[in-house]
């Protein structure tokens, strides 16, 4: 469970921004908000919708959630001794460009609240940190600091963080573009896999609706349950499909392009000698008869095509409780769509959380969005993202919120000037 994101300094980003999934007091749409069971942890929101004209910044907010998601995951793995970490601060400013970047995510995983934070720059990781709520009460387990003058890591435990002398030695064995968290847990830390498993299986994005493949919903269709979910998402979208065949095929030369060289044909077998396609059909039912008709993938049409890809992460948030972030959601699903999975999440006893980046006004109802759900982006003078709330305009229940935001009266719309070619 996602509580808030901040983020300093990241590339339109200057100031802090913050995302707050923290639900208000208002007692409208509450089936909009969840219990999370935490002991002192209010409500939060199922879902946030964030708008903003082209280029304010709303790409970057999901596109920061990301490289702390690789961050934590990779860092240990793939970063190597004086590698430069590829971070992009605010460049429009001499004094952004020369300072740190900063993360902050405040959240939920097993009954227990964690704030996880960092910073950072293309050197090294400068600072690190970890408090954790496990009897409400916060408790700083670690805490990371670069030393300038003596050019090193310094690092204080507390004593609640009961992991001995491998405390010390995971951060002996921390380098300066890792992050502690991620060598810890892979010198296998027991104490801090809950957190990591959070940014590694709860925290998902998607950067691009149009560049979902289709195989992870194929693989889900070669087991009948995963088939059956599949088939109640495409149909409840209005796409009836009867039935969905998917057939693993292995690699083979005549998948070739018919001009491919000779000489190198045996290397690109035995390169791909274990690949397998998934090649999916769609059945669809002959008028009233009991025939049923296949229709091969690329037949369909770019939204089922995008709807089919789309419904295993769809799928797997509501199982597994996950936090999905997308970026421009209806660039491939129609708005009545993304309006039906709005209210389905809002329906469900899950505790998964969607937050999106959108141009669909229509969502600007109170009665499908409160008004802490509602986020708007755009740039101030100096060319820096700012994120703030509909809540912060106080807007009466029964205020036309989509007509005052196409009319400016929360900002965040493109300001637009006549051309004139011929001038």
């Amino acid at each position: 469970m996602l509580i808030e994101f901040k983020v300093t300094n990241f590339r339109s980003i200057r100031e802090t921004q913050t995302l707050s999934m923290v639900a208000s007091t208002d007692r409208d749409l509450v089936s909009n908000t969840f219990d999370t069971g935490v002991t002192g942890l209010p409500k939060l929101l199922r879902s946030a919708a964030i708008y903003g004209p082209n280029a304010a910044g709303k790409s970057n907010i999901i596109a920061a959630l990301a490289f702390v998601e690789n961050m934590v995951t990779d860092s240990a793995r793939e970063a190597q001794v004086g590698e430069p970490i590829d971070i992009q601060p605010f460049r429009l400013s001499s004094a952004s460009r020369d300072q740190d970047t900063e993360f902050e995510l405040h959240f939920a995983v097993e009954g227990v609240r964690y704030q996880y934070g960092f910073t950072l720059n293309r050197e090294r990781i400068t600072s690190e940190w970890l408090t954790a709520y496990p009897l409400g009460a916060p408790q700083r387990w670690f805490q990371r600091a670069y030393d300038v003058a003596t050019k090193k890591d310094v690092y204080k435990f507390s004593d609640l963080f009961d992991e001995g002398k491998l405390r010390q030695e995971r951060a002996n064995y921390t380098i300066a573009n890792n992050l502690y968290l991620s060598v810890a847990v892979q010198k296998n830390s027991q104490k801090l896999l809950p957190v990591f498993t959070w940014f590694q299986k709860t925290l998902q994005y998607i950067l691009s609706m149009s560049h979902i493949g289709s195989a992870r919903t194929a693989r889900m269709c070669l087991e009948s349950e995963g088939k059956n979910q599949v088939l109640a998402h495409m149909n409840a979208a209005g796409i009836k499909v009867k039935d969905v065949n998917v057939d693993k095929r292995i690699f083979s030369e005549s998948d070739l392009p018919e001009d491919f060289p000779d000489e190198l044909k045996p290397r690109v077998l035995k390169e791909m000698q274990d690949a397998v396609r998934l090649e999916t059909r769609f059945l669809y039912q002959e008028n009233e008869s009991e025939n049923l008709i296949p229709f091969d993938l690329d037949d369909e049409s770019d939204g089922t095509r995008a709807l089919f890809a789309f419904a295993s992460r769809w799928i797997d948030m509501l199982k597994n409780d996950e936090v999905l972030f997308i970026d421009e959601i209806d660039s491939s699903l129609h708005p009545l769509l993304v309006h039906h999975l709005v209210s389905l999440l809002n329906c469900t006893n899950s505790k998964s959380q969607l937050i999106f980046t959108t141009h669909d006004t229509t969502l600007l109802s109170q009665h499908m969005m409160r008004r802490d759900q509602v986020w708007f982006v755009e740039k101030d003078q100096q060319q820096s993202t700012q994120l703030y709330s509909l809540a912060e305009f106080s807007p009466r229940k029964n205020e036309a919120i989509e007509k005052g935001y196409l009319n400016g009266r929360y900002g965040a719309i493109p300001f637009l000037s006549k051309l004139d070619f011929y001038g």
